[in-house]
């Protein structure tokens, strides 16, 4: 490593001066991923990649210079090499350019930290890939074997200096597990980040425009952000779009905001979101629905993160008395969540009403609380008629002909009403 270097780059950083067959020089700071790195993707070890350096005085220390670690000598396809490296020639020409060296530093304020001057070339690598995969998941999706399918195709494609191909994306797990719009998307990257970013940009201002029509003035950039992302990488139809916009705006309506969306809203991480989710469904899962909404998931939130194994050992057996306390036609028997009813009686209701339930009712309450299916008929059909739904209107038709007859069918003799026709 040569002397002297600004302390924003990487510890591991070898300066290489190549010049080529009319004298003129181009810097280039120097890194190659360690085995390790076989980690993230096989064949992904030994990986060479560099930044330009217009000048060595901007990476020169305040009053030092430097000098460069390795001189490469460029005459047509033959490279040259003077100077101690660890890094062979041929993974040297065949390495991938990431820009200018000022990125380096872009990495440091982007990790919030974390890279600290210690850290080697690896470290900042995954670091860029990390905030990289902010805006493009895909990147570190992994195949059923663990590797990280996607990114080996993308940076084999680099140190080739060209863009993924879509017939080797299309081998990767997550082009076969997302939809096509998702895909249409991520291609749509590859192929023309300047296009894709000049879009982004107007999908932005769209919803904004929305946003503000739909009486939402606190605009809020995080969220924006988040809302801009789906739309952009087609994880949200306009459909999506429409319901989050109203929900922003009205959080009264019954819509369950996409996690993200809700993460940003909040300032809670993902994770966060996700897992009180996880212990809102639980909840629900074994009282029934809504019934998560009079518990404080904030503090159990809290409690499970402390202890998991409390949490799964006490709380969740305490919810399964609770809900054959409230069903005790199921007390002391298996059955002990209310997801473990609701299948079949959702079927029966539907069967009945020819309409699925809502299951926050005092009728549905009362249709699963009796284990008499003539009074579950009647709950259900009462519950029908209060709704005029279409099947409680044919069976009203289908009792009148029982008693009176089909129209068009009546007798022209006396009929049952003893009534003759002259």
């Amino acid at each position: 490593m040569a002397a002297n270097l600004i302390p924003e780059l990487p510890a591991d950083t070898q300066v290489w001066q190549e010049i080529n067959e009319e004298g003129q020089s181009v810097y280039y700071l120097v890194y190659q991923l360690p085995p390790e790195a076989a980690a993230l993707s096989p064949g992904l070890e030994n990986f060479t990649f560099r930044y330009k350096v217009t000048d060595l005085k901007e990476i020169a220390q305040i009053g030092t210079t430097v000098t460069p670690d390795v001189i490469v000598r460029k005459n047509g396809e033959v490279y040259d090499i003077e100077g101690n490296t660890n890094i062979d020639v041929n993974d040297y020409v065949d390495s991938f350019y990431f820009g200018k060296h000022t990125q380096l530093a872009s990495i440091i304020t982007a990790s919030g930290g974390e890279i600290d001057k210690n850290s080697v070339g690896y470290e900042y690598f995954i670091e860029a890939l990390e905030q990289e995969a902010k805006d493009k998941p895909y990147l570190f999706s992994k195949n059923a074997q663990g590797q990280y399918d996607y990114l080996a195709v993308v940076l084999e494609a680099a140190k080739e200096g060209r863009t993924a191909r879509d017939s080797e994306l299309r081998q990767t797990t997550w082009w076969k597990t997302h939809t096509e719009a998702e895909r249409q998307a991520a291609n749509n990257e590859h192929q023309d980040p300047a296009t894709f970013a000049a879009n982004k940009k107007r999908i932005r201002e769209d919803i904004i425009a929305r946003m503000l029509a739909a009486g939402i003035t606190q605009l809020d950039g995080k969220l924006i952000d988040t809302i801009v992302h789906k739309v952009s990488y087609g994880t949200f139809t306009d459909n999506d779009l429409t319901k989050t916009i109203n929900k922003l705006a009205n959080p009264l309506i019954r819509f369950e905001l996409d996690p993200e969306v809700k993460a940003a809203l909040e300032g809670k991480t993902l994770q966060t979101i996700e897992l009180t989710k996880q212990i809102e469904d639980t909840i629900n899962a074994i009282l029934g629905p809504g019934v998560a909404d009079k518990f404080n998931l904030n503090q159990l939130l809290a409690d499970y993160q402390n202890n998991p194994t409390l949490f799964q050992q006490e709380f969740l057996p305490k919810l399964q008395d609770q809900f054959q306390a409230k069903f005790s036609q199921y007390e002391g028997t298996n059955v002990k969540a209310y997801e473990d009813i609701a299948p079949g009686f959702r079927t029966e209701w539907e069967g009945i009403t020819g309409a699925l339930p809502d299951e926050t009712t005092a009728e549905w309450l009362q249709f699963v609380a009796t284990n008499d299916a003539g009074e579950r008929q009647d709950i259900a059909f009462g519950a029908a008629a209060k709704t005029g739904s279409e099947a409680y209107k044919n069976k009203v038709i289908a009792d009148m002909e029982g008693v009176f007859g089909k129209a068009g069918a009546r007798s022209t003799g006396g009929g049952r009403f003893g009534f003759w026709a002259y």
